[in-house]
């Protein structure tokens, strides 16, 4: 997987079509990906509420870092997305605008994809920030850095606002030579 902090260097080359192409198959698959974390956020609050009972960590542990594995996947595909932007930006100055109106949400979502590199201190983090009440369950915001996240409604509003606004500068902007960009 590409380092997050070096993610411009040695990008293979790629034609403007085959990175809407890449755009399209990881809004895709963001979007599918969504009611699987639903449900993973539904199984952490579930053992959060028998920890309750029981005492012990392990379950919850364990249903934490599943769902934080989904995370990554999903902002995976944000971080392959904001590349192919990057990429395209770099040609096209409408898709450069859409960067930049994006630019503190995109910036969210990669900076989180970087630290759910290292899935078990993210899910330690969430002890260490909140004690062992563990509020992010209930209010679902967890920390990564200091970014507060999770995967809801807005998040995926933001997904197709920003696919939106991807394919709307591609529609206005005017049909060009093929080139490719590194």
């Amino acid at each position: 997987m590409r380092d997050v902090k070096h993610r411009y260097r040695g990008l293979p080359p790629r034609t403007p079509e085959m990175l809407y192409n890449i755009v399209r198959k990881f809004y895709r698959g963001a979007v599918s990906h969504y009611d699987v974390i639903q449900e993973k956020k539904a199984d952490v609050r579930e053992a959060w509420l028998r920890r309750r009972e029981s005492g012990g960590d392990q379950e919850l542990r364990q249903a934490m870092t599943t769902l934080f594995l989904e995370f990554h996947l999903y902002v995976t595909c944000w971080l392959q997305i904001e590349m192919a932007l990057y990429r395209l930006a770099r040609q096209d100055e409408r898709q450069a605008e859409v960067m930049e109106r994006f630019r503190e949400t995109l910036e969210k979502h990669v900076k989180v994809r970087e630290l759910l590199d290292e899935t078990e201190a993210c899910v330690q983090a969430q002890w260490q920030h909140d004690g062992p009440g563990l509020a992010c369950v209930e209010r679902d915001g967890y920390r990564f850095g200091d970014v507060t996240f999770t995967v809801d409604e807005q998040s995926l509003q933001d997904l197709h606002a920003l696919y939106a606004a991807i394919m709307a500068a591609r529609e206005a902007s005017p049909p060009a030579a093929p080139t490719v960009s590194g």
